[in-house]
Protein backbone atom coordinates (compact mmCIF):
# COMPACT_ATOMS: atom_id res chain seq x y z
CA UNK A 1 0.00 0.00 0.00
CA UNK A 2 2.85 2.36 0.84
CA UNK A 3 4.41 1.57 -2.52
CA UNK A 4 1.26 2.67 -4.34
CA UNK A 5 1.06 5.90 -2.32
CA UNK A 6 4.77 6.67 -3.11
CA UNK A 7 4.18 6.03 -6.81
CA UNK A 8 1.22 8.43 -6.85
CA UNK A 9 3.36 11.15 -5.22
CA UNK A 10 6.14 10.71 -7.84
CA UNK A 11 3.57 10.99 -10.67
CA UNK A 12 2.15 14.17 -9.13
CA UNK A 13 5.60 15.72 -8.72
CA UNK A 14 6.51 15.00 -12.36
CA UNK A 15 3.28 16.53 -13.49
CA UNK A 16 3.92 19.68 -11.47
CA UNK A 17 7.40 20.07 -12.95
CA UNK A 18 6.02 19.75 -16.46
CA UNK A 19 3.55 22.54 -15.69
CA UNK A 20 6.36 24.73 -14.35
CA UNK A 21 8.55 24.14 -17.39
CA UNK A 22 5.79 24.64 -19.93
CA UNK A 23 4.73 28.30 -20.39
CA UNK A 24 1.06 29.02 -20.14
CA UNK A 25 -0.20 29.83 -23.59
CA UNK A 26 -1.20 33.50 -24.26
CA UNK A 27 -0.15 34.61 -20.79
CA UNK A 28 3.28 36.09 -21.77
CA UNK A 29 3.54 38.46 -24.82
CA UNK A 30 6.89 38.49 -26.64
CA UNK A 31 7.83 42.17 -27.36
CA UNK A 32 9.91 42.64 -30.53
CA UNK A 33 12.22 45.72 -30.51
CA UNK A 34 11.16 48.48 -32.90
CA UNK A 35 13.91 49.11 -35.45
CA UNK A 36 13.88 52.60 -36.88
CA UNK A 37 15.53 52.71 -40.29
CA UNK A 38 16.83 56.22 -40.97
CA UNK A 39 15.95 58.01 -44.15
CA UNK A 40 18.61 58.87 -46.68
CA UNK A 41 19.72 61.61 -49.01
CA UNK A 42 21.16 60.66 -52.39
CA UNK A 43 23.32 63.20 -54.21
CA UNK A 44 24.12 62.58 -57.86
CA UNK A 45 26.95 64.49 -59.47
CA UNK A 46 28.43 64.11 -62.91
CA UNK A 47 31.15 61.81 -61.56
CA UNK A 48 29.61 59.98 -58.58
CA UNK A 49 26.55 59.10 -56.53
CA UNK A 50 26.74 59.41 -52.74
CA UNK A 51 24.29 58.27 -50.07
CA UNK A 52 24.02 59.74 -46.57
CA UNK A 53 21.77 59.00 -43.62
CA UNK A 54 19.48 61.88 -42.74
CA UNK A 55 18.58 62.28 -39.07
CA UNK A 56 14.90 62.39 -38.00
CA UNK A 57 14.95 66.13 -37.30
CA UNK A 58 16.34 67.01 -40.73
CA UNK A 59 13.86 64.61 -42.30
CA UNK A 60 11.04 66.37 -40.47
CA UNK A 61 12.33 69.80 -41.53
CA UNK A 62 12.21 68.73 -45.14
CA UNK A 63 8.82 67.02 -45.05
CA UNK A 64 7.15 69.91 -43.26
CA UNK A 65 8.97 72.89 -44.79
CA UNK A 66 11.00 71.69 -47.81
CA UNK A 67 14.18 72.74 -45.96
CA UNK A 68 17.50 70.94 -46.28
CA UNK A 69 20.47 71.27 -43.94
CA UNK A 70 23.27 73.02 -45.82
CA UNK A 71 25.81 70.59 -44.35
CA UNK A 72 24.27 67.87 -46.52
CA UNK A 73 25.32 69.81 -49.63
CA UNK A 74 29.07 69.63 -48.99
CA UNK A 75 29.78 66.82 -51.44
CA UNK A 76 28.19 68.56 -54.41
CA UNK A 77 30.75 69.47 -57.05
CA UNK A 78 31.29 73.21 -57.51
CA UNK A 79 29.20 74.02 -54.44
CA UNK A 80 30.80 76.04 -51.65
CA UNK A 81 29.56 78.12 -48.75
CA UNK A 82 30.95 80.25 -45.97
CA UNK A 83 28.99 81.35 -42.91
CA UNK A 84 30.10 84.28 -40.77
CA UNK A 85 28.28 83.62 -37.50
CA UNK A 86 29.38 86.92 -35.93
CA UNK A 87 27.83 89.01 -38.71
CA UNK A 88 25.10 86.49 -39.62
CA UNK A 89 26.27 86.51 -43.24
CA UNK A 90 26.17 83.52 -45.59
CA UNK A 91 27.89 83.27 -48.97
CA UNK A 92 26.92 80.43 -51.32
CA UNK A 93 28.65 79.67 -54.62
CA UNK A 94 27.31 77.10 -57.03
CA UNK A 95 28.55 76.69 -60.59
CA UNK A 96 29.20 80.34 -61.53
CA UNK A 97 26.51 82.00 -59.40
CA UNK A 98 27.12 83.67 -56.03
CA UNK A 99 24.46 84.34 -53.42
CA UNK A 100 25.03 86.75 -50.54
CA UNK A 101 22.54 86.32 -47.69
CA UNK A 102 22.32 88.79 -44.80
CA UNK A 103 20.36 87.01 -42.07
CA UNK A 104 20.29 90.07 -39.81
CA UNK A 105 18.51 92.10 -42.47
CA UNK A 106 16.91 89.02 -44.08
CA UNK A 107 18.07 90.04 -47.56
CA UNK A 108 19.51 88.09 -50.45
CA UNK A 109 21.67 89.29 -53.33
CA UNK A 110 22.46 87.26 -56.46
CA UNK A 111 25.83 88.21 -57.95
CA UNK A 112 25.75 92.00 -58.43
CA UNK A 113 21.98 92.38 -58.63
CA UNK A 114 19.88 94.41 -56.20
CA UNK A 115 19.08 92.89 -52.82
CA UNK A 116 15.68 91.28 -52.32
CA UNK A 117 13.88 89.62 -49.44
CA UNK A 118 15.51 86.38 -48.36
CA UNK A 119 13.23 83.37 -48.88
CA UNK A 120 16.02 80.86 -49.36
CA UNK A 121 17.81 80.59 -46.02
CA UNK A 122 16.58 79.92 -42.49
CA UNK A 123 18.62 79.50 -39.36
CA UNK A 124 17.12 76.95 -36.96
CA UNK A 125 18.84 75.84 -33.75
CA UNK A 126 22.22 77.14 -34.97
CA UNK A 127 21.86 75.18 -38.21
CA UNK A 128 21.52 76.69 -41.69
CA UNK A 129 18.68 75.36 -43.85
CA UNK A 130 17.93 76.03 -47.52
CA UNK A 131 14.51 75.98 -49.16
CA UNK A 132 14.95 73.55 -52.04
CA UNK A 133 12.15 75.01 -54.14
CA UNK A 134 13.65 78.49 -53.90
CA UNK A 135 17.11 77.09 -54.54
CA UNK A 136 16.04 75.59 -57.86
CA UNK A 137 15.07 79.08 -58.99
CA UNK A 138 18.72 80.15 -58.69
CA UNK A 139 20.64 76.97 -59.52
CA UNK A 140 20.12 74.30 -62.18
CA UNK A 141 19.27 70.94 -60.63
CA UNK A 142 16.22 68.85 -59.73
CA UNK A 143 15.16 66.71 -56.80
CA UNK A 144 12.83 63.82 -56.02
CA UNK A 145 11.35 62.68 -52.71
CA UNK A 146 10.00 59.27 -51.77
CA UNK A 147 8.18 58.49 -48.51
CA UNK A 148 7.29 54.85 -49.04
CA UNK A 149 8.58 52.40 -48.03
CA UNK A 150 11.38 54.60 -46.61
CA UNK A 151 12.07 58.32 -46.81
CA UNK A 152 14.52 59.22 -49.56
CA UNK A 153 15.57 62.61 -50.93
CA UNK A 154 17.41 62.51 -54.25
CA UNK A 155 19.26 65.60 -55.49
CA UNK A 156 20.26 65.38 -59.14
CA UNK A 157 23.11 67.62 -60.29
CA UNK A 158 23.97 65.61 -63.39
CA UNK A 159 22.22 67.96 -65.80
CA UNK A 160 24.82 69.61 -68.05
CA UNK A 161 25.29 73.30 -67.34
CA UNK A 162 26.38 75.47 -70.25
CA UNK A 163 28.78 77.91 -68.61
CA UNK A 164 29.59 81.09 -70.59
CA UNK A 165 33.32 80.49 -70.12
CA UNK A 166 33.10 77.20 -72.05
CA UNK A 167 33.22 78.89 -75.45
CA UNK A 168 36.36 80.81 -74.52
CA UNK A 169 38.06 77.65 -73.28
CA UNK A 170 37.32 75.95 -76.60
CA UNK A 171 39.35 78.63 -78.40
CA UNK A 172 42.56 77.65 -76.56
CA UNK A 173 45.21 75.53 -78.29
CA UNK A 174 45.04 71.79 -77.72
CA UNK A 175 48.29 72.08 -75.72
CA UNK A 176 49.16 75.35 -73.98
CA UNK A 177 52.65 76.85 -73.98
CA UNK A 178 52.77 79.43 -71.18
CA UNK A 179 55.53 81.35 -69.41
CA UNK A 180 55.75 83.75 -66.48
CA UNK A 181 57.20 87.24 -66.66
CA UNK A 182 58.71 87.96 -63.25
CA UNK A 183 58.37 91.63 -62.29
CA UNK A 184 60.15 92.84 -59.18
CA UNK A 185 61.21 96.41 -58.43
CA UNK A 186 61.67 97.66 -61.98
CA UNK A 187 59.39 97.48 -65.03
CA UNK A 188 60.25 95.02 -67.78
CA UNK A 189 62.53 96.55 -70.43
CA UNK A 190 60.58 96.22 -73.63
CA UNK A 191 63.72 96.65 -75.75
CA UNK A 192 65.11 93.43 -74.25
CA UNK A 193 62.11 91.31 -75.24
CA UNK A 194 62.27 88.90 -78.17
CA UNK A 195 60.11 86.53 -80.15
CA UNK A 196 59.34 83.17 -78.52
CA UNK A 197 58.16 80.74 -81.23
CA UNK A 198 55.21 78.60 -80.17
CA UNK A 199 54.40 80.62 -77.04
CA UNK A 200 50.68 81.10 -76.42
CA UNK A 201 50.32 82.81 -73.03
CA UNK A 202 52.41 85.11 -70.84
CA UNK A 203 51.63 85.67 -67.18
CA UNK A 204 53.32 88.89 -66.00
CA UNK A 205 53.36 89.07 -62.20
CA UNK A 206 51.70 92.47 -61.93
CA UNK A 207 49.21 92.42 -59.03
CA UNK A 208 49.64 91.80 -55.31
CA UNK A 209 47.59 91.88 -52.11
CA UNK A 210 48.72 95.16 -50.60
CA UNK A 211 47.26 95.34 -47.07
CA UNK A 212 44.55 94.05 -44.74
CA UNK A 213 41.84 96.09 -46.48
CA UNK A 214 42.08 93.98 -49.62
CA UNK A 215 43.70 96.78 -51.63
CA UNK A 216 45.69 95.78 -54.71
CA UNK A 217 49.23 96.86 -55.57
CA UNK A 218 49.59 97.14 -59.35
CA UNK A 219 52.71 96.98 -61.54
CA UNK A 220 50.74 96.96 -64.77
CA UNK A 221 52.78 98.07 -67.78
CA UNK A 222 50.95 99.57 -70.74
CA UNK A 223 53.81 99.20 -73.22
CA UNK A 224 54.11 95.51 -72.27
CA UNK A 225 50.42 95.04 -73.15
CA UNK A 226 51.06 96.73 -76.51
CA UNK A 227 54.10 94.53 -77.16
CA UNK A 228 52.31 91.27 -76.30
CA UNK A 229 49.33 92.21 -78.48
CA UNK A 230 51.66 92.97 -81.39
CA UNK A 231 53.39 89.60 -80.93
CA UNK A 232 50.09 87.71 -80.70
CA UNK A 233 50.60 86.52 -77.11
CA UNK A 234 47.63 86.24 -74.74
CA UNK A 235 48.02 87.81 -71.29
CA UNK A 236 46.96 86.03 -68.09
CA UNK A 237 48.47 88.44 -65.53
CA UNK A 238 49.29 86.92 -62.15
CA UNK A 239 48.05 88.09 -58.76
CA UNK A 240 49.92 87.11 -55.59
CA UNK A 241 49.21 87.23 -51.88
CA UNK A 242 52.69 88.72 -51.38
CA UNK A 243 53.43 85.33 -49.77
CA UNK A 244 52.27 86.84 -46.46
CA UNK A 245 50.31 84.26 -44.43
CA UNK A 246 48.84 86.75 -41.96
CA UNK A 247 47.55 89.19 -44.58
CA UNK A 248 46.22 86.24 -46.54
CA UNK A 249 44.36 84.89 -43.51
CA UNK A 250 42.61 88.23 -43.00
CA UNK A 251 41.53 88.29 -46.64
CA UNK A 252 40.31 84.69 -46.72
CA UNK A 253 38.26 84.91 -43.54
CA UNK A 254 36.48 88.23 -44.05
CA UNK A 255 33.61 88.20 -46.53
CA UNK A 256 33.59 91.96 -47.13
CA UNK A 257 37.34 92.10 -47.78
CA UNK A 258 37.14 89.07 -50.08
CA UNK A 259 34.36 90.62 -52.12
CA UNK A 260 36.15 93.98 -52.38
CA UNK A 261 39.40 92.32 -53.48
CA UNK A 262 37.65 90.16 -56.09
CA UNK A 263 35.49 93.00 -57.42
CA UNK A 264 38.54 95.26 -57.83
CA UNK A 265 40.45 92.53 -59.65
CA UNK A 266 37.58 91.84 -62.03
CA UNK A 267 37.35 95.56 -62.79
CA UNK A 268 41.09 95.77 -63.61
CA UNK A 269 41.02 92.69 -65.84
CA UNK A 270 37.88 93.81 -67.71
CA UNK A 271 39.18 97.34 -68.26
CA UNK A 272 42.39 95.99 -69.80
CA UNK A 273 40.78 93.22 -71.83
CA UNK A 274 42.75 90.41 -70.18
CA UNK A 275 41.44 87.00 -71.19
CA UNK A 276 42.74 85.10 -68.16
CA UNK A 277 44.07 85.39 -64.63
CA UNK A 278 46.77 83.41 -62.85
CA UNK A 279 46.41 83.15 -59.06
CA UNK A 280 49.73 82.68 -57.29
CA UNK A 281 48.87 82.37 -53.61
CA UNK A 282 51.66 80.72 -51.62
CA UNK A 283 52.78 80.46 -47.98
CA UNK A 284 49.28 80.02 -46.51
CA UNK A 285 48.44 78.87 -43.00
CA UNK A 286 47.21 75.28 -42.90
CA UNK A 287 44.14 76.27 -40.87
CA UNK A 288 43.06 78.47 -43.81
CA UNK A 289 42.95 75.55 -46.26
CA UNK A 290 39.13 75.42 -46.52
CA UNK A 291 38.88 79.22 -46.54
CA UNK A 292 41.30 79.30 -49.48
CA UNK A 293 39.11 76.84 -51.39
CA UNK A 294 36.00 78.96 -50.77
CA UNK A 295 37.84 82.14 -51.80
CA UNK A 296 38.83 80.47 -55.07
CA UNK A 297 35.20 79.43 -55.58
CA UNK A 298 34.04 83.05 -55.17
CA UNK A 299 36.81 84.41 -57.36
CA UNK A 300 36.29 81.84 -60.12
CA UNK A 301 32.55 82.46 -60.25
CA UNK A 302 33.08 86.23 -60.50
CA UNK A 303 35.72 85.92 -63.24
CA UNK A 304 33.67 83.40 -65.18
CA UNK A 305 30.72 85.77 -65.16
CA UNK A 306 33.13 88.28 -66.75
CA UNK A 307 34.14 85.56 -69.27
CA UNK A 308 37.73 85.42 -67.98
CA UNK A 309 39.66 82.13 -67.68
CA UNK A 310 40.98 81.24 -64.21
CA UNK A 311 44.24 79.41 -63.54
CA UNK A 312 45.87 78.79 -60.17
CA UNK A 313 49.38 77.77 -59.15
CA UNK A 314 49.87 74.88 -56.71
CA UNK A 315 52.73 72.67 -55.63
CA UNK A 316 52.87 68.91 -55.64
CA UNK A 317 51.62 67.30 -52.43
CA UNK A 318 54.38 67.33 -49.83
CA UNK A 319 55.25 67.74 -46.19
CA UNK A 320 55.26 71.53 -45.82
CA UNK A 321 52.11 72.93 -44.20
CA UNK A 322 52.32 76.47 -45.61
CA UNK A 323 53.66 75.56 -49.04
CA UNK A 324 51.89 72.30 -49.82
CA UNK A 325 49.32 70.96 -47.35
CA UNK A 326 47.41 74.27 -47.53
CA UNK A 327 46.03 73.31 -50.97
CA UNK A 328 42.97 71.08 -51.35
CA UNK A 329 43.86 70.13 -54.91
CA UNK A 330 40.76 68.00 -55.42
CA UNK A 331 38.39 70.88 -54.58
CA UNK A 332 40.48 73.58 -56.28
CA UNK A 333 40.57 71.45 -59.41
CA UNK A 334 36.76 71.50 -59.53
CA UNK A 335 36.62 75.29 -59.51
CA UNK A 336 39.45 76.69 -61.61
CA UNK A 337 39.86 76.08 -65.31
CA UNK A 338 43.50 75.08 -64.90
CA UNK A 339 45.80 74.09 -62.07
CA UNK A 340 49.37 75.09 -62.89
CA UNK A 341 51.56 72.78 -60.87
CA UNK A 342 54.92 74.28 -59.94
CA UNK A 343 56.69 71.01 -60.65
CA UNK A 344 60.19 72.05 -59.69
CA UNK A 345 62.30 72.60 -56.57
CA UNK A 346 62.45 68.88 -55.91
CA UNK A 347 65.69 69.94 -54.23
CA UNK A 348 65.08 73.48 -53.06
CA UNK A 349 67.61 76.21 -52.35
CA UNK A 350 68.26 75.19 -48.74
CA UNK A 351 67.99 71.45 -49.32
CA UNK A 352 70.33 69.52 -46.96
CA UNK A 353 71.43 67.33 -49.89
CA UNK A 354 72.44 68.13 -53.44
CA UNK A 355 70.10 67.13 -56.24
CA UNK A 356 68.13 68.03 -59.32
CA UNK A 357 65.53 70.77 -59.45
CA UNK A 358 63.10 68.47 -61.29
CA UNK A 359 63.98 64.86 -62.06
CA UNK A 360 61.90 62.68 -64.38
CA UNK A 361 61.24 59.93 -61.83
CA UNK A 362 60.05 62.50 -59.26
CA UNK A 363 57.86 64.22 -61.86
CA UNK A 364 56.20 60.98 -62.93
CA UNK A 365 55.51 59.85 -59.38
CA UNK A 366 53.91 63.17 -58.44
CA UNK A 367 51.94 63.58 -61.67
CA UNK A 368 50.49 60.12 -61.10
CA UNK A 369 49.25 61.23 -57.67
CA UNK A 370 47.95 64.59 -58.91
CA UNK A 371 46.04 63.13 -61.86
CA UNK A 372 44.24 60.82 -59.44
CA UNK A 373 42.77 63.95 -57.80
CA UNK A 374 42.43 66.37 -60.71
CA UNK A 375 41.28 65.93 -64.30
CA UNK A 376 44.60 65.81 -66.23
CA UNK A 377 43.16 68.02 -68.96
CA UNK A 378 43.00 70.77 -66.32
CA UNK A 379 46.67 70.44 -65.36
CA UNK A 380 49.45 72.62 -66.79
CA UNK A 381 52.91 71.31 -65.83
CA UNK A 382 55.56 73.77 -64.73
CA UNK A 383 59.05 73.40 -66.20
CA UNK A 384 62.22 75.13 -64.93
CA UNK A 385 64.48 77.36 -67.00
CA UNK A 386 66.90 77.35 -64.06
CA UNK A 387 69.03 74.90 -62.10
CA UNK A 388 71.27 74.98 -59.05
CA UNK A 389 75.00 74.88 -58.52
CA UNK A 390 75.56 72.84 -55.36
CA UNK A 391 78.49 73.58 -53.06
CA UNK A 392 79.67 70.73 -50.85
CA UNK A 393 82.25 71.50 -48.18
CA UNK A 394 83.45 69.44 -45.19
CA UNK A 395 81.44 70.28 -42.10
CA UNK A 396 83.30 71.92 -39.25
CA UNK A 397 80.71 70.71 -36.76
CA UNK A 398 79.88 67.09 -37.68
CA UNK A 399 82.07 64.07 -38.33
CA UNK A 400 82.24 62.76 -41.93
CA UNK A 401 79.59 65.20 -43.11
CA UNK A 402 79.43 67.66 -45.98
CA UNK A 403 77.78 71.02 -45.56
CA UNK A 404 75.57 71.76 -48.59
CA UNK A 405 74.62 75.16 -50.00
CA UNK A 406 73.45 76.23 -53.46
CA UNK A 407 73.04 79.08 -55.91
CA UNK A 408 70.35 79.19 -58.58
CA UNK A 409 71.64 79.81 -62.10
CA UNK A 410 69.98 80.40 -65.47
CA UNK A 411 70.57 78.37 -68.60
CA UNK A 412 72.93 81.14 -69.73
CA UNK A 413 74.86 80.82 -66.46
CA UNK A 414 75.13 77.07 -66.99
CA UNK A 415 76.57 77.57 -70.50
CA UNK A 416 79.18 79.99 -69.14
CA UNK A 417 80.31 77.43 -66.55
CA UNK A 418 80.53 74.67 -69.14
CA UNK A 419 82.46 76.91 -71.55
CA UNK A 420 84.94 78.08 -68.90
CA UNK A 421 85.94 74.55 -67.83
CA UNK A 422 86.70 71.27 -69.53
CA UNK A 423 83.86 69.35 -67.92
CA UNK A 424 82.75 65.84 -68.77
CA UNK A 425 78.96 65.68 -68.89
CA UNK A 426 77.49 62.42 -67.60
CA UNK A 427 73.95 61.24 -68.41
CA UNK A 428 71.72 60.68 -65.36
CA UNK A 429 69.14 58.17 -66.58
CA UNK A 430 66.91 58.39 -63.49
CA UNK A 431 66.56 62.16 -63.65
CA UNK A 432 66.72 62.53 -67.44
CA UNK A 433 69.49 65.14 -67.29
CA UNK A 434 73.15 65.65 -67.88
CA UNK A 435 75.27 66.03 -64.75
CA UNK A 436 78.64 67.63 -64.08
CA UNK A 437 80.83 67.89 -61.00
CA UNK A 438 84.17 69.55 -60.37
CA UNK A 439 86.44 70.85 -57.64
CA UNK A 440 86.54 74.64 -57.41
CA UNK A 441 89.69 75.55 -55.51
CA UNK A 442 88.71 79.21 -55.43
CA UNK A 443 85.50 78.44 -53.53
CA UNK A 444 87.05 75.47 -51.71
CA UNK A 445 84.09 73.32 -52.71
CA UNK A 446 82.98 70.30 -54.69
CA UNK A 447 80.41 71.65 -57.12
CA UNK A 448 77.59 69.68 -58.75
CA UNK A 449 75.04 70.66 -61.42
CA UNK A 450 72.08 68.72 -62.78
CA UNK A 451 71.70 70.50 -66.13
CA UNK A 452 68.44 71.79 -67.62
CA UNK A 453 68.83 72.10 -71.38
CA UNK A 454 66.97 71.30 -74.60
CA UNK A 455 67.37 67.55 -73.97
CA UNK A 456 65.98 67.51 -70.41
CA UNK A 457 63.13 69.89 -71.23
CA UNK A 458 62.09 67.84 -74.27
CA UNK A 459 61.78 64.78 -72.02
CA UNK A 460 59.66 66.75 -69.55
CA UNK A 461 57.32 67.93 -72.30
CA UNK A 462 56.86 64.27 -73.20
CA UNK A 463 55.03 63.85 -69.89
CA UNK A 464 52.32 66.23 -71.16
CA UNK A 465 51.43 63.62 -73.75
CA UNK A 466 51.93 60.63 -71.46
CA UNK A 467 49.52 62.00 -68.82
CA UNK A 468 47.30 63.93 -71.30
CA UNK A 469 47.98 67.24 -69.55
CA UNK A 470 46.86 70.60 -70.94
CA UNK A 471 50.35 71.98 -71.46
CA UNK A 472 53.42 73.57 -69.89
CA UNK A 473 54.28 76.76 -68.00
CA UNK A 474 57.92 77.80 -67.71
CA UNK A 475 59.57 79.69 -64.87
CA UNK A 476 60.64 82.06 -66.11
CA UNK A 477 61.10 84.12 -69.31
CA UNK A 478 64.65 85.45 -69.51
CA UNK A 479 66.27 82.45 -67.82
CA UNK A 480 66.18 80.34 -70.98
CA UNK A 481 68.38 79.96 -74.04
CA UNK A 482 66.39 81.28 -76.98
CA UNK A 483 66.93 77.98 -78.83
CA UNK A 484 64.68 76.28 -76.26
CA UNK A 485 61.49 77.70 -77.77
CA UNK A 486 61.78 75.76 -81.02
CA UNK A 487 62.37 72.53 -79.06
CA UNK A 488 59.37 73.12 -76.80
CA UNK A 489 57.16 73.93 -79.78
CA UNK A 490 58.23 70.79 -81.65
CA UNK A 491 57.68 68.48 -78.66
CA UNK A 492 54.42 70.08 -77.50
CA UNK A 493 52.66 70.06 -80.87
CA UNK A 494 53.69 66.57 -82.02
Amino acid sequence: MKKYILLIWVILLIGCQDNILQPVENEVAIIEPVIEIPGEIIIKNSTFTKRFEIDPYDEKMFLENQLININLMKSIERFSYDYDDKNQFLTIVFQDQTLYVNLLENTLQLNDQDSIENRLVEKVLDQIYLDLDVMTSYFQFDYLTLEEPLFSLQLNFTNPVNLPITDRLLLLPDKINMTWEAVYNSPTKIENLYEMPGLDIISPVWFHLKDDSGAIQSKLQENYIEWSNAMGYTLWPAVTNNFDPELTSILLNDQKIRKYFIDELVKIYQENGFLGINIDFENINLEDKDALSHFIAELTAAFHRANIIVSMDVTFAGGSENWSKCYDRYVLGQWVDFLVVMSYDQHWGSSPVSGTVAGMEWLEENLTLLTDEVNPEKIIMGIPFYMRVWFERPSKDEVNTMKVTSDAITMHGMENIIASRELNKLWDETNGQYYVSYIDAKDNALKKIWIEDETSLALKVGLVHKFNLKGIASWRRGYELETVWDVLEKELRR
